[in-house]
């Protein structure tokens, strides 16, 4: 039903509000609402009834509900006991805090339904998974719609709200059915209580998307001149040595200059033409430049905030991806392109960095129980240098072998990676398996229960589904990643809870990291309590975070402890 009149709209808020869950979805000029984009439109599922609305605010043609008719439904928003059932949820959430409504109900997300119910799905999208478990013919309005728009979906807002409202009310009905239908496939592998404690873990991911990073904007335009003076210079000096001018980033034409079929980074670092290590440096300077620094002052809004996308279903073991900008990538340390430098606290506050210390092989030595690896965690050993003096092996040789195996890295691998030949290679991980017997054999299990059940399940009970196709061998690594991705769940989860009501904000997820912005005044008395949560898991060896605080993502300086293991801050 398309809501045209504000005596409609009254109507339709009273049924939301006396209604414990509503299903909703919205249509919007884009996808990035910290850039501009906002609804057009929104759509609600009323479910006692499974009555469909479609409300319009921003169509170009056609009646449309005055834009201040949106208060009307902020109490429908602000009771923190109402359920609201969404598809990427996430998203729908920062559209309608960017219109100022914000979002205290619980939130469902039924696409990270389905990700729990089959990580392995072609596609995410959620006329896809309708198509393929509610309706075969559930793609046909858009299909439609998109003809109607020349497949130019954000000029949606140039179509009336009656051609529309079809469209939009479809989605929140297919959001609905998949629901249920998730519902009933979750409950099957008691994944049912996981779902909600992913949609609780959806509600901190949101809080942090919406905090994002701070970028420092005049050091990026600074970095951004710079690069590009490096990159003409570099230019020059391949061009003086090819003799003409040509395309740095043509295939074809660096194939014949470098009479090389290959040129990505293995083969150049190989290639014995002067203009190989040139092209390295300029690819690595065009890279800087344009993901970036560019990057970073085309996505920065206007308070020089990045608001990434941080997937939750981008990955298979529930990792966080990221994108828009991808933060995750960016060079570690103190790198020649100085990128991190560009992530800087707030006036008057200080970024901390909480990272666990070496997680993988603390799961490990969970789940194999070697004496060996309970020893050295259990006393705060290093785990290298006992590898190396136990097998005979330089450290950074121990390093790349204790790291690999929890990836099911073979002897190939490690030839390649280590530069040993592959005898040398298969001895040093013979010598590694017989003194950790453990190892090969949580190896040998966990692919044969992946074998035998098509899926394994980690330490939280979150299952990683295996098709014909899929390597089972990998098993043992996927039980480990998938491990510590809940486990990053979970400490995020529970941060976020700590955090509320504090001047802490939780800013962004890399790998085995969290970065935070504390007030200065507060910083010391913040340190233990999130290191305290980020260590609190009952596993056979310790769990160990360590902490770092700094003016920018860069220059970190580690917390030093008293003797009674508080952290120190140094001035």
């Amino acid at each position: 039903m398309l809501i045209n009149t504000d005596q409609e709209l009254t109507q339709l808020v009273k049924q939301m509000i006396e209604s414990p869950v509503i299903v909703l979805d919205t249509e919007t000029t884009g996808l990035n609402p910290y850039l501009g984009d906002r609804l057009i439109g929104i759509s609600i599922l009323i479910p006692s009834t499974e009555a469909t609305y479609y409300l319009p605010f921003r169509h170009n043609i056609g009646p449309n509900l005055p834009i201040h008719c949106l208060k009307k439904l902020a109490p429908c928003f602000a009771d923190p006991s109402k359920v609201m059932i969404g598809f990427n949820i996430k998203f729908d959430v920062h559209i309608l805090e960017a219109d100022g409504l914000p979002v205290f109900n619980r939130t469902v997300d039924v696409m990270l339904g389905s990700h729990l119910n089959n990580e392995n799905e072609l596609s995410f999208a959620l006329k896809r998974l309708g198509t393929k478990y509610i309706d075969s013919e559930a793609g046909a309005q858009e299909r439609q719609l998109l003809s109607d728009l020349n497949n130019n979906k954000s000029a949606m807002l140039n179509l009336s709200p009656d051609m529309v409202a079809p469209y939009a009310e479809q989605d929140v009905i297919l959001t609905w059915k998949l629901a249920q239908f998730m519902n009933i496939n979750l409950t099957k592998q008691n994944l049912s209580k996981l779902w909600s404690e992913v949609n609780e873990y959806c509600a901190a991911v949101t809080h942090m998307e919406h905090t994002g990073v701070l970028i420092d904007k005049y050091r990026c335009v600074h970095n951004a001149e710079h690069a590009q003076t490096q990159i003409d210079k570099l230019y020059q000096d391949m061009v003086k040595i090819v003799g003409h001018d040509f395309n740095p980033n043509s295939v074809p034409q660096l194939r014949e200059i470098l009479n090389s079929k290959l040129t990505d980074k293995n083969a150049l670092t190989k290639c014995t033409s002067p203009v190989a290590p040139i092209l390295l440096n300029y690819r690595g300077w065009f890279k800087a430049m344009s993901t970036y620094y560019n990057g970073f002052l085309d996505t920065m809004d206007c308070n020089q905030r990045i608001h990434p996308n941080l997937n939750m279903h981008g990955t298979v073991s529930g990792r966080l991806s990221c994108t828009s900008p991808n933060l995750q990538a960016l060079p570690k340390g103190k790198d020649q392109y100085r990128v991190r430098e560009l992530v800087i606290a707030p006036p008057k506050h200080v970024l901390f960095s909480f990272d666990w210390s070496q997680v993988e092989l603390r799961l490990l030595a969970h789940y194999t129980k070697e004496p060996f690896l309970q020893d050295v965690f259990k006393n705060n050993k290093d785990i290298h240098q006992e590898t190396a003096k136990k097998l005979n092996m330089p450290r950074d040789l121990a390093k790349r072998i204790n790291f690999g195996i929890v990836y099911g890295m073979g002897a190939e691998h490690l030839s390649e990676s280590a530069g040993l030949d592959i005898d040398a290679a298969k001895k040093y991980l013979d010598e590694y398996h017989s003194m950790l017997p453990g190892v090969r054999k949580l190896y040998q299990s966990a692919e044969q229960i992946a074998i035998r059940n098509r899926y394994i399940p980690t330490w939280t009970g979150r299952l990683r589904h295996y098709r014909p196709e899929d390597e089972t061998h990998k098993a043992m690594s996927n039980l480990i990643q998938g491990g510590v991705a809940e486990m990053m769940r979970m400490a995020i989860t529970r941060l976020d809870k700590m955090l509320m009501g504090s001047q802490v904000r939780m800013n962004l997820q890399v790998h085995d990291e969290i970065l935070f912005e504390v007030p200065e005044k507060e910083a010391v008395q913040w340190a233990d309590p999130i290191k305290k949560v980020m260590e609190n898991f009952k596993f056979s060896v310790p769990i160990v975070a360590a902490g770092a605080y700094g003016s920018d993502w860069s220059n970190m300086q580690d917390f030093d402890y008293d003797l009674t293991g508080y952290p120190i801050m140094r001035s």
